[in-house]
């Protein structure tokens, strides 16, 4: 019987680790960025950060937040390493710190919508789903889907 993942502790980044956050997006080639009330979450495995992910309310600050900028090392994907980055912060603990995030949004390409999916995401491409959206939200999903046609939004919402 094949042996479970190792478990890896997810840790919410403080201002100290904003450095080795962007060498970590910049050494992946990926375009993060901070948009606005960001809390950020990583893992790391021989003091390296291996995973990363945003979760950012943009500058309303509305009911909504958007999950963002969830990459995993090459060498450390398909361990669920990914999931447990999502689950966490869906389950809004870490480190016995509470947050609260109601409702996450992902733009992910169909090609992650079993992933997205198996992480309690449910599909929100509907005209009157986008049409709810915070108007900072709606303007960057149009503006990507202009660029990725397969793009799709997603949805969390946490159930009290």
């Amino acid at each position: 019987m094949p042996s479970p993942p190792p478990h890896y502790a997810v840790i919410k980044a403080t201002k100290a680790d904003k450095k080795d956050i962007v060498r970590f997006y910049k050494n992946k080639r990926y375009a993060a960025s901070y948009i606005g009330q960001d809390h950020c979450y990583f893992i790391k495995a021989d003091n390296e950060i291996i995973a990363c992910a945003m979760v950012s309310a943009g500058q309303e600050n509305g009911a909504y937040w958007l999950l963002h900028a969830l990459v995993v090392n090459k060498e450390y994907q398909d361990r669920g390493i990914a999931s447990q980055l999502l689950q966490t912060i869906c389950a809004k603990k870490c480190r016995h710190e509470q947050i609260q995030y109601h409702q996450i949004l992902c733009f992910a390409d169909t090609a992650l919508s079993t992933f997205y999916y198996s992480n309690q995401f449910i599909n929100y491409n509907a005209e009157h789903d986008i049409a709810q959206l915070p108007k900072e939200f709606k303007h960057r999903y149009v503006s990507y889907r202009k660029k990725q046609k397969s793009l799709q939004c997603f949805l969390y919402q946490a159930y009290e």
